[in-house]
């Protein structure tokens, strides 16, 4: 190629160029405004979303979705689902929780949990309705029995032994052979 026709050319590129610098130039102010717009647009956008998390029509809406049925039973569905589930054993997984709870432990959390836990009368109320059932008063029933049968074996193989050695002592000092002990009686009567 040669000197003259690189001169072409770049008169030609330039020659080009001016519509776009021309169309560049007829648009910075649009430019500016554009920018200008998209910038207020943002701001009634940002105080629309604080004022409709600001209003109590949001706490309503989500107080009416959470009662609903279909919602409740998308939740029991999704609760049941096997992504949940690999969900949870991701967590465990990863070791997520146990730092949780080490942190919970750490930071005296699980302390103030017992100490409320422990001033609350919920609890307690808890604890006298759990006492009170049938099935509790009869597990203690059944314990004490037990308690009672090994008491009652402890005393009589106590009472056995005395016997026999009262009775050893008393042969002694009469002067009496010692007695032939009968058959030890079957432990199930």
């Amino acid at each position: 190629m040669s000197e003259n026709d690189d001169t072409r050319s770049s008169r030609a590129r330039a020659l080009l160029g001016i519509p776009g610098r021309a169309a560049e130039i007829s648009l910075k102010p649009m430019a500016g405004m554009v920018g200008r717009a998209a910038a207020a647009g943002a701001e009634v956008e940002r105080r629309a979303v604080d004022r409709v998390l600001d209003s109590a029509e949001l706490e309503r809406v989500l107080d009416a979705a959470i009662d609903s049925a279909r919602i409740q039973a998308s939740l029991e569905r999704a609760l049941d689902s096997d992504g949940v589930k690999r969900l949870v054993d991701r967590l465990f997984d990863s070791g997520l929780l146990a730092r949780v709870i080490d942190r919970m432990f750490d930071s005296g959390l699980i302390d103030q949990v017992f100490e409320r836990l422990l001033a609350s009368d919920a609890l307690w109320h808890l604890i006298d309705e759990v006492a009170a059932s049938p099935a509790v008063t009869a597990a203690i029933s059944q314990q004490g029995l037990g308690f009672a049968d090994q008491v009652g074996d402890e005393v009589r193989g106590r009472s056995r032994k005395a016997d026999d050695w009262l009775e050893r002592a008393a042969r002694r000092l009469a002067h009496r052979p010692p007695r032939v002990a009968p058959p030890e009686p079957d432990p199930g009567t």
